[in-house]
């Protein structure tokens, strides 16, 4: 019985030739396709973030401007990082600042086109109302310039039908600010007050005011003693700061730029004097108005009952005089000749005449009113103090070379800083000017450059170049022999002939004939490619293993032929 031939391993099914045709294939579309991977890798920009942690609506409008102006950039998989060429990350933020992005994650009432649902609760609806109305106060507040985001949180309590019950609304407000900025008291009041104005029923005591560290910025309100100095403070630190500016500004000309140093104290006086005085001038009167009446009252012509009530007209006549017991002798005829005598001395006395006069007159007299408030924030006393560096200037060898000044120079700079402060010797201002060598710091070493693999166009043409390296070791490395060995590999081997066929081949070969006939039965042989000697053993040793029989039969024969 015959064996089954082996089956081959993995060495032997490389070796087959339509195997390994198609591994050869395989591995030039692999290196085609790494080449082409390395390629469109070295030509790719090196990606910068252009914003992280944005939120949902702020990418869309990002990715939506940058799409409208045909910029390269790509979305992280998380969606909220968008990354664009390094070289265009700061032209690209600048633009999109220009156009108001990204504009933050508040948005208010007029942001938000939710439709209210059926039934919503009245909490539910006072809450999304509450929340939208944070929401327009954070996008007010982030609008200044100072300020980079801000959080408003407000507690509007339910009022309720009695006034003792009632409990006042409050807020309170987190801004965070940007590195270096700082908000003065102005600002805060303005944020306290817009906060104030937006909310019903909010007093502006109830609002609170933070920034990112946790400070609290409403702590000094306006009214309070503290607030009060801090204003006074601020008021003083201007004063002396353009008293400053005035002394540096006047003698840079003069000694250079960076050689005058100037510092002014000011005592200001912040009492608030209020004054009035009335006063009165006696010799400046004017007579205003004036009211004079007379009154006249009697008659010549009556005799009788005139003269003042009470007098001898109103005397009953005289009576002649009786005798009596104590005046026995009274003589009646005298009585009545006194009697007589009295009438007729009434009767000749003229009748009198009543009169009576009035005036009165009013005068205006000069007066002078006068209010005085006497203004705050008036300067007692100016102390300045001025320091002036040496002159600088350049030798016969061109060095800068520096003196000190002259008395004469500081006498006159002395009369300049004095005229610009203006100069009070009542008032007790000091001003020294002295000269004195500014101490010159050793210029700083220049910052090392950045590594080359850190610069952007470095890194660009490392890329490249790496890419290029990579192609041209995968084509001599890989493509080279896998074609190599492609082009020249054998063509397959015809069909195995039968062996009797084989060996005739074999002999004609070895005699150099192709015409020789074939062994008797069969028919001639095809012309056979002239093959080498080891090949032909080979060949023999393989058709030895594969079917000896049949090897045998041919020796027989040829054996048979030559003895034949």
């Amino acid at each position: 019985a015959r064996l089954p031939a082996r089956l081959p391993g993995p060495a032997g099914i490389a070796q087959i030739p339509g195997v390994r045709q198609l591994l050869v294939l395989l591995g030039i579309a692999a290196a085609i396709a790494i080449g082409i991977t390395v390629a469109i890798w070295s030509r790719s920009p090196v990606m910068a973030p252009l914003y992280t942690g944005l939120d949902e609506r702020d990418a869309s409008q990002v990715v939506q401007a940058l799409q409208s102006a045909g910029d390269q950039f790509k979305l992280d998989a998380s969606g909220t990082a968008i990354l664009v060429p390094e070289g265009d990350v700061a032209r690209l933020r600048l633009r999109l600042a220009a156009q108001g992005l990204p504009q933050g994650s508040a948005s208010g009432i007029a942001g938000e086109a939710e439709a209210s649902p059926f039934g919503m609760s009245d909490f539910a609806e006072k809450a999304r109302y509450q929340k939208r109305l944070e929401g327009e106060l954070m996008a007010s507040i982030g609008s200044l310039q100072p300020v980079k985001a801000s959080r408003v949180h407000l507690a509007l309590p339910k009022q309720s039908a009695f006034v003792r019950d009632r409990r006042p609304a409050s807020a309170s407000v987190v801004v965070t600010l940007f590195p270096g900025r700082r908000l003065d008291m102005a600002q805060v009041n303005a944020i306290v007050h817009l906060v104030a104005s937006s909310v019903p029923d909010l007093d502006p005591n109830q609002v609170s005011v933070i920034d990112q560290k946790g400070e609290l910025l409403t702590a000094n309100r306006a009214g309070d003693s503290s607030a009060l100095a801090d204003g006074r403070f601020r008021v003083m630190q201007n004063v002396e700061q353009a008293y400053s500016g005035r002394i540096v500004e006047l003698l840079t000309p003069l000694v250079g730029p960076g050689r005058v140093r100037a510092q002014v104290v000011a005592n200001l006086d912040f009492t608030e004097t209020e004054r009035t005085s009335e006063q009165f001038d006696p010799a400046a009167s004017v007579l205003r108005s004036e009211q004079v009446s007379n009154q006249q009252r009697g008659n010549a012509n009556m005799g009788e009952g005139v003269g003042v009530p009470g007098a001898l007209s109103n005397q009953p006549p005289l009576m002649p005089a009786q005798p009596t017991a104590a005046e026995p002798n009274a003589a009646p005829a005298a009585n009545t000749a006194a009697a007589t005598a009295a009438t007729a001395a009434t009767a000749a006395t003229p009748s009198p005449i009543d009169q009576s006069s009035s005036a009165t007159r009013n005068f205006e007299i000069d007066r002078v009113i006068s209010r005085t408030r006497e203004p705050t924030g008036t300067i007692r006393r100016l102390s300045v103090a001025v320091v002036v560096d040496n002159k600088a200037s350049v030798d016969e060898d061109g060095e800068v070379v520096t003196e000190p000044l002259s008395q004469v120079e500081l006498a006159q700079m002395m009369e300049l800083v004095r005229g610009a402060v203006g100069y009070d010797e009542a008032r007790g201002d000091s001003v020294s000017v002295i000269n004195a060598p500014f101490h010159v710091e050793p210029d700083a070493e220049a910052l090392p450059p950045p590594p080359l693999w850190q610069q952007p166009a470095i890194r660009e043409i490392g890329k490249q170049v790496l890419g290029a390296i990579v192609l041209l070791v995968l084509a001599l490395s890989v493509l080279r022999p896998l074609l190599r060995s492609l082009v020249s590999m054998s063509p397959p081997p015809p069909p195995s002939p039968n062996p009797l066929q084989v060996l005739a081949g074999a002999e004609n070969l070895n005699e150099g004939d192709d015409s020789r006939p074939s062994v008797s039965g069969t028919r001639s042989l095809p012309a056979l490619p002239k093959v080498g000697f080891e090949q032909k053993v080979g060949l023999a040793k393989r058709m030895v293993n594969e079917d000896p029989r049949q090897v045998a039969h041919v020796v027989k024969t040829w054996l048979t032929e030559d003895g034949s």
